[in-house]
């Protein structure tokens, strides 16, 4: 149960740094909302290809990233992200990196590819309650 002792001790922590991928504008600010509650540095992208060169520049404790995209979809996105951090060798990961996978699909439709450098740690439906949604994000960030 989420008490607001929980919350607060949470707040108090560092400040996670979250690379938030969503074609939607609404989804952005919604994630930023829900995130900048908990005190963590935002990092926005509005798709697969804006978030290569952020991912390049700066390391990040979780990545929430939309399935359903235009022009990368999220599958394509974490594959090619997976890919470059094999081959580049782009900031020493001792740990794979926590991916939220934020869709209005339901999770068993989605096709998780097989990634070395990222753990699946959340799926978060879009059409889910903002409460839910916050109490979700309280438990994810209190994992990483």
């Amino acid at each position: 149960m989420v008490t607001e002792t929980n919350m607060t001790n949470l707040e108090k922590q560092h400040s996670a740094r979250v690379l938030v991928i969503d074609d939607s504008l609404d989804s952005v600010k919604l994630m930023s909302h829900i995130l900048d509650h908990y005190k963590c540095d935002v990092t926005m992208a509005f798709d697969g290809q804006d978030a290569i060169p952020l991912l390049v520049n700066k390391p990040f404790d979780l990545i929430v990233l939309d399935w359903q995209m235009p022009q990368m979809g999220g599958r394509d996105t974490l594959m090619l992200m997976d890919r470059l951090l094999s081959e580049r060798k782009i900031h020493k990961i001792r740990r794979p990196i926590p991916v939220v996978i934020y869709t209005g699909h339901s999770e068993e439709e989605l096709d998780l590819p097989l990634v070395k450098h990222f753990t699946y740690t959340g799926f978060i439906n879009k059409r889910q309650a903002f409460s839910s949604m916050l109490r979700s994000f309280n438990f994810i960030l209190r994992s990483i």
